[in-house]
């Protein structure tokens, strides 16, 4: 397990999950350094390379060296997006974990109220492309097909929340200390069963509304929606089981 030395207040833990995202990586760990060592705590900039094919894992490798700061997990093959956060934050103690996806498809101006929910004692905070005051930019299809899931899910389990997906979350080190290694998704249902079992469970939740842009296309390719409605779908079958 990591620890940093000369612990004199809390220890953010600021995570990005990152499968081959080479044109990403290193402008979102520069831009997560910058703004998280401006937050006045201990810190520490984690990597969750998850089995990258396309040179991420030399550049996470490469950006661990250069800063005492960053550091690098990495993984041997695909683990999905739950399982990389999972692995990664076994390994580093902390007192507030949080995480952004590495296109920062989320503004970042953001960023010291995700972490300043938890200090100020929320268990569990996320950002919402969906609450009033929200603005978004993505395709028009892959919105309503996501607010038709988040509609379901509300519905189903009563979380209250408008963006269960949203890859811009922080955690205590309460929550992650007990529901951690509850969760049972490696892949992106993850950030659904994080924030249902949190509410089943009473923790305190926080959500705001943010500014996101789609980085990755304005078109969404059906292959890639199918593959994201089934995610969900064998998710929500899975943790409907449980009730």
């Amino acid at each position: 397990m990591f620890y940093l030395a000369c612990r004199c207040s809390q220890l953010i833990v600021a995570t990005i999950p990152a499968h081959d995202e080479a044109q990403f990586l290193e402008m979102a760990v520069g831009t997560l350094l910058q703004e998280t060592s401006a937050l006045g705590d201990d810190y520490c900039i984690v990597i969750a390379e998850d089995g990258s094919t396309d040179g991420s894992d030399e550049i996470a490798e490469r950006l661990a060296r250069s800063n005492p700061h960053i550091i690098h997990v990495h993984a041997d093959r695909k683990l999905g997006r739950g399982l990389a956060l999972k692995n990664a934050w076994k390994k580093v103690n902390g007192d507030i974990y949080a995480f952004v996806d590495c296109d920062l498809a989320t503004d970042m101006k953001y960023y010291p109220q995700l972490i300043g929910a938890i200090r100020n004692g929320y268990d569990l905070a996320t950002g919402s492309r969906y609450m009033k005051g929200a603005s978004v930019q993505r395709p028009a299809l892959r919105g309503l097909v996501s607010r038709m899931y988040n509609l379901l899910i509300r519905a189903v389990f009563r979380t209250h929340v408008q963006d269960h997906q949203l890859g811009f979350k922080a955690f205590s080190k309460k929550v992650v200390d007990d529901l951690l290694s509850r969760c049972t998704s490696a892949d992106w249902f993850w950030d659904t069963e994080i924030i249902v079992r949190s509410v089943r469970e009473g923790y305190k939740l926080a959500e705001f509304p943010v500014e996101w842009i789609e980085k990755r296309g304005t078109r969404t390719p059906l292959k890639r929606l199918a593959n994201d409605i089934y995610i969900h779908g064998k998710g929500f079958l899975k943790l409907c089981a449980e009730r």
